[in-house]
């Protein structure tokens, strides 16, 4: 009877201790207020730079996000993410005969809500769903003269175009020191759009102003369903 008391008094002892263990681990995360702020900038232009061992020039196909922020929260992981991507570039040449100039005003855009997870000491991971847009305005333009005739022709090409659309996506992240972090992400995107495109041909025949002008226009819509691989690396700054 001794034994059979003693056993009762330990068990009811290891209970008591779980369950006060637990109180306190539900309080501990109850108590856990605030977020987590991140700011990442694409690394794969710099990785290029440096390891680009054969000197190749060919176009790596990364995430077109240049800037990424994140906010989650401490204690539930969730938050919110935005992705940016710009890009303008405006060209121009002249070789006597043939002038070009190009001009391009791209922008991506994406918002999305996530949940982050720690997955260890210096990993962690996140998954959630995006919302995307991108846009596009470009224009070409190449004149040609004929030395000698006068002769010009002219032709302009104008894309301007846009789509929207969104997916699932999925980060993991390593963390270099309690502030900074390496990442990458996948993501698979579906978009849906219309892109208008308008070529126009003038020509001045003799020289002399008596402009022609052809214009030929195309509004095809487009869709398209996009899974990025995780190649694209990110230095990430925690707030």
């Amino acid at each position: 009877m001794k034994k059979i008391s003693l056993i009762a008094i330990l068990f009811l002892g290891c209970m008591y201790n779980c369950v006060a263990q637990n109180d306190a681990n539900a309080i501990d995360s109850k108590q856990v207020t605030g977020v987590d702020q991140f700011v990442g900038v694409q690394l794969n232009g710099l990785i290029r730079q440096v390891f680009n061992f054969n000197n190749s020039t060919a176009s790596t196909i990364v995430s077109p996000y240049l800037l990424t922020y994140n906010i989650n929260s401490k204690r539930t992981g969730w938050g919110l993410r935005l992705g940016v991507g710009y890009n303008y570039t405006s060209t121009a040449s002249n070789d006597g005969i043939t002038a070009t100039t190009n001009r391009q005003n791209d922008l991506q855009l994406r918002v999305g809500i996530e949940k982050a997870f720690e997955l260890g000491e210096k990993w962690s991971a996140g998954a959630g769903i995006d919302v995307v847009l991108n846009t596009n305005n470009d224009n070409t333009t190449t004149t040609v003269s004929t030395a000698g005739f006068g002769d010009t022709t002219t032709t302009a090409n104008k894309a301007v175009g846009s789509s929207y659309g969104g997916g699932p996506m999925g980060w993991l992240r390593y963390a270099i020191t309690p502030r900074v972090l390496i990442g990458t992400e996948a993501s698979f995107y579906y978009t849906t759009g219309m892109q208008k495109s308008t070529i126009d041909i003038t020509t001045d025949p003799n020289g002399n102003g008596a402009f022609s002008t052809t214009e030929t226009t195309s509004s095809p819509k487009t869709s398209a369903g996009t899974f990025t691989l995780p190649v694209a690396f990110y230095l990430i700054v925690k707030f």
